[in-house]
């Protein structure tokens, strides 16, 4: 003899729920993924803008070894210039400036400014004395 129904499976409203809650769990992993990425690109393009910040260092450093310094790395890289050879970032700038341009040890500023993946305008600035070898 059986005293009361025996209930198999998953209601309607129960299945309901778990899609729902399903649903939220993969929507904040996508939206977690699409950060992290566009994190990772903006961190990249800061390594690519200090690394042409300090290629143009290096280039002013090996000018230093000849001609009439510090006259010869001004003429090379002057004041608001942008030496040729980075065109890696979108709307990419590189500027060269100095504290004076007639002082030994040689107080350079290079700003490297493009507009980021995300759309924002962003920059990078690295300071360095040059000094003739």
């Amino acid at each position: 003899m059986r005293h009361g129904k025996q209930e198999r499976g998953f209601t309607l409203v129960e299945t309901i729920i778990a899609l729902f809650v399903t649903a939220l769990v993969i929507l904040g992993c996508v939206g977690l993924n699409i950060l992290i990425n566009k994190n990772s690109e903006e961190m990249n393009e800061r390594t690519i803008a200090l690394q042409n910040a300090n290629q143009v260092i290096e280039q002013m450093r090996a000018a230093s070894n000849t001609g009439t310094f510090p006259d010869n790395v001004v003429t090379a890289f002057p004041d608001g210039g942008h030496p040729a050879g980075f065109a890696a970032l979108p709307n990419e700038q590189v500027t060269v400036s100095y504290a004076s341009a007639t002082a030994t040890p040689l107080d350079v500023t290079v700003t490297v400014s493009w507009r980021s993946y995300a759309g924002r305008q962003s920059s990078e600035t690295v300071q360095t004395y040059i000094i003739q070898r």
